[in-house]
């Protein structure tokens, strides 16, 4: 039991069933306004003293008067669960935890939504995440900088859009917590909107997830390193589907806050059974950078399906990224195969495989404008590919391999 209590410790003892409308009331929309006043904590302090008494009414009675207090007892629930060595006193405040905290974030959420001209700085989970994010920012000697500074209205808008989202809320609570149960969160919410889209059960109805539901989930998962969530089916289905991939295409500030959120999970990808559909995907939405961003990586990752370096060498090449002529050129010992051939040759038929260091090598000559029939490559159209590049041209005999390589050692050296 208290062990299960540490989660409270956080944020996801906070979880109600949707976005609470604002209160009736004029909501104070300063967060300093929240803070606990000292007579209120030091009442607290006492009654959770109070859980240990050996006379079990003013345990009882303790108990009643911290409910009552609501978040004014959080802070004294929080130290009394992890810091007092009485096992009694540790376990009442474990039960009044999750209330005490579910009132102080609804108090934080209610100051949030009141502040519509976004005044003040608000400390609620996944916030400073969302808008560092969409705000593009980054760091450097000990400075903040950002790439779109004028979008934290668009970044308001759009966390409040998750918060209202199904499963969207229990997704921003668990960013503050440990990143195995955020991780587990995010695997069970794919699968339940895989499942909503296909479902495995004939009659059911199928259900398209919203743009806000698919977003929360991929900026949930571009939080946390790929190792803390269990594998699951292929989300970009999901992502495309859904229609978050046009909502980010559009025009609007929305928009680009939408782009941000995905640039931010296509630059997380680190699995080799996400990089080729989180490539397709950088492709489909002309999100060149990060296309390229994923591109490198496959070329660079280990074991990876030949096949899926063919795709990254393509968009290289599609891309012009020809200051990456050095990531292209480590790929000149890669001998996977991407494809195997067959030919009819005077009536005889002959395998011919395409290794990744041929498809790399043919890659390099055709981002440099060289013809790589001049080479040795016996597939690529007469003029070249004109710039264009699929890597089933790459066909080179094994005998001319060598010395097609050692030509473009030779031309390399007079063309650093």
């Amino acid at each position: 039991m208290l062990r299960a209590c540490a989660a409270f410790v956080a944020w996801i003892g906070l979880l109600t069933p949707a976005m609470a409308a604002p209160p009736a009331t004029k909501t104070d929309p300063n967060p300093k306004s929240l803070e606990i006043p000292q007579q209120e904590l030091s009442k607290a302090r006492e009654l959770v003293q109070k859980l240990g008494s050996e006379v079990f009414a003013e345990r009882e009675a303790a108990e009643r008067a911290l409910a009552e207090m609501g978040r004014l007892a959080r802070p004294a629930l929080l130290d009394g669960v992890n810091r007092d060595p009485d096992p009694e006193i540790r376990l009442r405040c474990c039960v009044l935890l999750p209330k005490a905290t579910s009132e102080e974030y609804q108090a934080r959420l209610d100051a949030f939504l009141a502040d519509t001209d976004g005044k003040y700085e608000h400390n609620l989970p996944g916030w400073h995440k969302l808008r560092s994010t969409i705000r593009g920012e980054w760091k450097m000697l000990g400075w903040t900088f950002a790439a779109r500074s004028n979008t934290d209205k668009a970044a308001r808008e759009l966390f409040i859009e998750f918060m209202k989202a199904p499963g969207g809320r229990k997704l921003l609570l668990a960013m503050d917590g440990p990143p195995g149960e955020l991780g587990q969160l995010i695997a069970n919410r794919k699968q339940e909107l895989y499942n909503a889209k296909y479902p495995r059960v004939g009659g059911v109805p199928t259900h398209n997830p919203s743009v806000a539901e698919v977003a929360v989930v991929v900026f949930a998962e571009s939080q946390i390193n790929s190792r803390y969530i269990s594998r699951s089916n292929v989300f970009t289905t999901i992502i495309s589907t859904s229609g978050l991939t046009s909502a980010a295409m559009g025009g609007d500030d929305r928009a680009k806050a939408l782009q941000a959120v995905i640039t931010a999970w296509l630059n997380s990808r680190t699995e080799p059974l996400e990089l080729y559909p989180a490539l397709t995907l950088a492709n489909n939405i002309q999100n060149t950078d990060a296309a390229g961003r994923l591109a490198l990586r496959m070329l660079a990752t280990p074991g990876l399906q030949g096949f899926y370096k063919g795709q990254a060498l393509a968009t290289l090449v599609r891309l012009k990224l020809n200051n990456q002529l050095p990531a292209i050129e480590k790929a000149f010992t890669d001998t996977a195969i991407l494809t195997t051939t067959v030919r009819n040759v005077n009536g005889k038929q002959i395998r011919q495989s395409i290794e990744v260091r041929d498809a790399a090598l043919a890659a390099a000559l055709v981002m440099t404008g060289q013809d790589p029939s001049e080479y040795g490559f016996e597939s690529f159209p007469k003029n070249g590919g004109a710039g264009n590049f699929s890597y089933t041209w790459a066909r080179i005999d094994d005998e001319k391999r060598k010395e097609a390589f050692e030509k473009w050692k030779a031309w390399r050296e007079k063309n650093p």
